[in-house]
């Protein structure tokens, strides 16, 4: 759960003044093997070749990291976030072709890339819309992780599930697959593709009988049917390829 360089707008202080940071001590590094795996497979799927990849509200930056490791050799990266804490651990990292800015992206003079990341970001943003719109006018394709926090047993509880990720990682904003896909839309992004992502892909077993109870029908439904899942479970997300309104530069065979 990256943080996006709009917070600065929101008041949100959470990002730069270290509190997230006390809350989340590795800042999402364990996730990042995983959610590096989920983006590069929307990427083969798509056969896309960027040259230049930015992602937007990088966060410790290791999700970039991570796709160097799997991508050619000339692809360049570049990390983008305004938490100093996040671009300190971030740093640790950098090389030749990976460099992190702590900056807010959408001021910054800098030529668009080929391919931007945005994962698990505008659900912080207070002005989500204008956000998605400012980036729209500067990527030709994204890839979007987008978590879906509304579903059908959290209603039933009061919405405890929501009320956590705001109280805990400051979402704002909540999703369906639908109103996901329809913001994209709504301002402007032309989706090419999507699918769902499961976070208990790296989560541990849960123990006890309900637990464990709860975790095969979730695990069962998602296989079958991950809409379905979604709908009615926690911690499922969904990845999306969309188009922006820059010319594509990347010679994909992404649908046009």
């Amino acid at each position: 759960m990256h943080v996006s360089g709009a917070k600065k707008r929101m008041g949100e202080s959470r990002y730069v003044d270290g509190t997230y940071l006390e809350r989340v001590t590795d800042w999402h590094v364990g996730d990042s093997p995983w959610k590096a795996t989920k983006v590069f497979q929307m990427i083969e799927k798509h056969q896309l070749s960027p040259k230049l990849v930015y992602d937007v509200g990088c966060g410790a930056g290791h999700v970039l990291w991570e796709l160097q490791k799997r991508m050619q050799e000339d692809v360049r990266f570049r990390g983008y976030d305004i938490s100093p804490q996040a671009i300190n651990i971030a740093k640790e990292i950098e090389n030749r072709r990976l460099k992190f800015i702590n900056a807010d992206y959408l001021t910054c003079e800098a030529t668009p890339p080929d391919l931007m990341l945005l994962l698990d970001v505008f659900e912080h943003v207070t002005d989500y819309i204008g956000f998605l719109e400012q980036l729209r006018r500067r990527s030709a394709l994204t890839i979007f992780h987008i978590p879906l926090d509304i579903f059908a047993l959290d209603m039933l509880r009061g919405c405890r599930h929501m009320l956590h990720m705001r109280r805990v990682y400051g979402h704002l904003h909540y999703f369906t697959q639908s109103t996901a896909l329809a913001t994209l839309r709504d301002v402007g992004f032309n989706i090419i593709d999507y699918f769902h992502t499961d976070d208990a892909e790296v989560e541990p077993d849960p123990r006890g009988i309900v637990g464990r109870t709860y975790y095969e029908l979730r695990r069962h439904l998602y296989r079958f049917k991950p809409h379905w899942a979604a709908s009615l479970f926690a911690h499922f997300n969904l990845l999306v390829l969309a188009r922006g309104s820059i010319e594509d530069r990347l010679g994909s065979r992404a649908a046009r």
